[in-house]
């Protein structure tokens, strides 16, 4: 999952909707949690924070992040009443932790909990946030999913990312060059999927560091040549 830029502060809204040009000038037209590529007409304004709980951060900059449909409707109805409390202590968030480091991905569109964690907490928290925003769901483990009316496969979009990557790696290997490095970068801001693109680019510095900058992923969480560094901390809203 992609460390995002966050908005902590701008203008004072009307309506939360109209924070949605200065969040995706901060994060790109990303999902901040499957990290798809989202045209802009389609991103939500995602209350990190659910707003018919929290009525003061309805319109709180601090409480904003960018989300497709199908995560957004999936985040709501996971983070029932009984699990609100504690959620930004409970769970990783990309604004406020390293996600990328949190998880591991395969070239069967899986992802599962990064085994470099370095405690049981920071383990269990990227697990809850597997779970709240559905990002192993396929219609096998999320049977009721189809009954909120949408129908999303994200492991096989996942899949389809990595197959995409690798066929970009192979040009890559043949011919190292800006060029070749431009095209790729092309492809994967229009594909998303930060993180397949680091992972089948790993052992390739110069492209990690432009894919970072490419997809508008926190710096903070990267070094010099794109090896992610330790979890960073940030205050809970």
């Amino acid at each position: 999952m992609r460390p995002v830029n966050h908005v902590d502060a701008g203008v004072a809204l009307i309506s939360h909707k109209d924070a949605k040009p200065n969040l995706i000038h901060a994060m790109g037209e990303f999902c901040a949690y499957c990290e798809r590529s989202i045209e802009a007409i389609n991103l939500d304004v995602e209350h990190i924070k659910p707003q018919k709980a929290h009525g003061r951060l309805a319109l709180t900059w601090g409480n904003f992040l960018l989300a497709c449909t199908s995560c957004n409707t999936y985040k709501r109805h996971y983070q029932a009443a009984s699990r609100q409390a504690g959620i930004l202590r409970n769970q990783a968030w990309p604004h406020l932790d390293n996600t990328f480091s949190a998880y591991s991905y395969d070239q069967n569109g899986l992802i599962t909990v990064s085994a470099g964690l370095t405690s049981l907490q920071h383990e269990q928290m990227a697990q809850r946030t597997l779970e709240m925003a559905g990002l192993d769901r396929t219609p096998g483990v999320a049977a009721n999913y189809k009954e909120l009316g949408l129908v999303y496969d994200i492991v096989s979009r996942r899949k389809k990312a990595w197959e995409k990557a690798q066929i970009a790696l192979a040009a890559y290997q043949q011919n190292p060059t800006d060029v070749q490095c431009q095209s790729i970068l092309g492809q994967a801001e229009e594909t998303g999927f930060f993180s397949i693109w680091m992972s089948v680019f790993t052992a390739h510095a110069p492209v990690k560091c432009e894919l970072v900058r490419t997809f508008k992923a926190s710096p903070n969480c990267f070094d010099h040549v794109g090896n992610p560094l330790n979890p960073r901390k940030a205050q809970r809203i």
